[in-house]
């Protein structure tokens, strides 16, 4: 491949604006140009391709994933693990957080170095930016699809574990709030640059709003695995849903959510707070639809990112270009990589996803190289 490339004739999505008959000029990973290149020196010697009729967006970004192509990450092997990863790459996400469950203290242990392991040595897989930790210490009664026979309290000593282990790359950390020792749980996951995030919870509105004082930043699948909003008690969504401060994960595959509250999310909300995810299980690319657990409960989800991308744009009544931030600008701008990844500028990676007008997608570029 020459060291310069550039994607050209397409409509780019930056996606803070939108460039007409716009061009992308790469040098090696990283973008060098966006805008109308036109017939400049490096761009008649760049390898040319060009996309008539398409759009040219940001690589996705999934914060929340657990699996993919028949592989659980709990139970994957690194050769397996990058096989699940690959199956995402495919459908246009070109970096992600893949996301523990709640499990035995060695079998945390076992994934966060599995997953570091794969980051090191793998390098045609989405960039794995770092890992996304749901549970242990949630609530029993709001357990989901997690195994409740594993649920336990906060234990400072095994999370130094997992952060030694992770060699300082957790990123997201879920949490029910309510229980006993969270407070000061999510304290100290705050001083070692952690997200705290309050998810499988039952807490009532005063005691999401008081774990918000003490740091929750994020809401792992806002309503989902949560208490809801009442008349009398608005409940932990409420809180988590009103507060402006608070960026909120949603599952936008059309079966963890009614359609109605994804447009109450979207009309709530600031749209830079909303980041939908796949939440996806072992049955991402293998089937489609809901997926139960043995207990009948809701395990995850089987839907791309691109696919709730178009769910969320005809639920909410919101643009192309707003719901694009909620896969690109906003969880980098959640993640403080936003001068790396999720916009399309001088300087970032070349991750680039090229869609049709349908929004289908046609071509990914990882890091300035097509698949």
């Amino acid at each position: 491949m020459k060291e310069y490339a550039i994607i050209k004739d397409c409509e780019i999505y930056t996606p803070a604006e939108i460039i007409k008959n716009g061009s992308i000029l790469i040098k090696g990973e990283k973008i060098l140009r966006v805008g109308k290149v036109g017939e400049s020196k490096l761009a008649r010697k760049a390898e040319a391709f060009s996309f008539k009729n398409h759009l040219a967006v940001p690589g996705f970004i999934d914060i929340h994933l657990h699996g993919g192509a028949n592989v659980d990450f709990m139970s994957a092997s690194s050769e397996s693990m990058a096989k699940a990863l690959r199956s995402h790459l495919r459908n246009g996400t070109t970096s992600l957080l893949p996301t523990t469950m709640t499990a035995s203290h060695r079998q945390i242990l076992r994934t966060i170095k599995n997953i570091i392991r794969v980051k090191k040595n793998f390098k045609d897989i989405p960039e794995v930016l770092g890992i996304n930790l749901e549970g242990p210490y949630i609530s029993e009664e709001k357990c989901g699809a997690q195994p409740k026979k594993f649920i336990r309290l906060p234990s400072l000593a095994e999370m130094k574990g997992y952060i030694e282990a992770s060699e300082r790359k957790i990123k997201i950390m879920t949490i029910a709030p309510e229980i006993e020792g969270a407070l000061r749980f999510i304290r100290f996951l705050s001083a070692q640059g952690i997200i705290p995030a309050a998810g499988h919870t039952n807490a009532d509105y005063k005691q999401m709003e008081l774990a918000i004082k003490s740091g929750v930043r994020h809401a792992t699948h806002l309503f989902n695995a949560m208490r809801g909003i009442l008349h009398r008690e608005p409940g932990a969504a409420g809180a988590l849903l009103f507060n402006d401060d608070v960026s909120v994960e949603v599952i936008a595959d059309g079966v963890h959510l009614h359609p109605s509250i994804l447009k109450l999310i979207a009309r709530v909300k600031p749209l830079e707070k909303i980041i939908l995810i796949s939440d996806a299980t072992k049955f991402y690319g293998v089937r489609k639809g809901a997926v139960y657990n043995q207990g009948g409960k809701l395990f995850g989800s089987t839907a791309s990112l691109n696919s709730s991308l178009k769910n969320m744009i005809q639920f909410s009544g919101k643009s192309f270009q707003e719901i694009l931030t909620t896969i690109t600008s906003n969880p980098a701008k959640l993640l403080n990589i936003h001068n790396k990844k999720g916009h399309l500028k001088k300087g970032n990676d070349a991750d680039i996803v090229i869609l049709d007008k349908k929004l289908d997608i046609q071509a990914v570029f990882l890091k300035g190289k097509p698949l």
